[in-house]
């Protein structure tokens, strides 16, 4: 599990921007659709929605399911236990897997 160690500043820079993944994604839709702006901003946030979907297209169907479930539907460590079959190790192993990948594809580390 260690070997997707982080400084915790990239980690906490990373998990937000996994969090908020869902929300940009709808945001930058609306804004395409509605006016076709394209600022800097905007072309940043599609820039990592795209980077994030890269990284999710490479992960396993079940890797996946779980990082849906604990980046998009934000459930915690113990209702993912008790409600979604992930064990405490898988969890945590799956969470900072998708850190470490996304670091790396944000060009972090």
């Amino acid at each position: 599990m260690t070997r997707y160690k982080l400084p915790l500043h990239i980690k906490n820079y990373v998990k937000t921007e996994l969090y908020d993944y869902r929300k940009n994604k709808r945001i930058i839709n609306e804004l395409e659709n509605d006016n076709n702006i394209r600022t800097r901003t905007i072309l940043l946030t599609l820039q990592k929605i795209n980077k994030i979907d890269k990284i999710l297209n490479s992960l396993s169907d079940e890797d996946k399911e779980a990082v849906e479930k604990i980046f998009f539907e934000k459930h915690n460590q113990v209702f993912a236990e008790m409600n979604d079959n992930l064990t405490k190790d898988m969890y945590y192993n799956i969470m900072n897997k998708m850190i470490y990948l996304t670091a790396i594809e944000f060009e972090l580390i």
